[in-house]
């Protein structure tokens, strides 16, 4: 579309015994304090899964295993002239340590539990269809 700015976004739900990792969002960003999955922007043509792995390894330190992570779903977000695409991706398998590296409040959370963050409407729409993977 001509005019449209579109942003292409991966986001990691990382699981580690029946639990999920949140981060809040840093208080230099729009929606500070809101809780998400991790992950971020692409660069331009720069493939989902780079884009995913280059951005889990900024904010968390950790190599994810390419091989072991699964699509789950994408979601499209339109507003003021702007299209972003949603994609959410599973892992349960990595390497390294996490540590929050974009000064993040990461969280190991049960799936029950997620309500009492204030998520993202975007990161919301997703949990949904965890229920069946976790």
């Amino acid at each position: 579309m001509i005019g449209v700015k579109i942003t292409k976004v991966a986001a990691c739900i990382l699981k580690k015994k029946k639990k999920i990792l949140i981060a809040s969002r840093p208080h230099n960003k729009i929606f500070a304090g809101f809780y998400e999955f991790p992950g971020g922007k692409l660069k331009k043509n720069e493939f989902l899964l780079c884009g995913l792995e280059r951005e889990i390894l900024e904010e968390l330190s950790i190599r994810i295993n390419r091989n072991k992570v699964i699509f789950l779903k994408d979601y499209l977000i339109k507003r003021r002239g702007k299209e972003i695409h949603l994609n959410f991706f599973l892992c349960n398998e990595w390497a390294g340590e996490i540590k929050s590296m974009e000064l993040q409040e990461l969280k190991w959370v049960k799936l029950s539990d997620i309500f009492k963050y204030k998520m993202l409407t975007s990161n919301r729409k997703i949990i949904d269809s965890l229920c069946y993977l976790l």
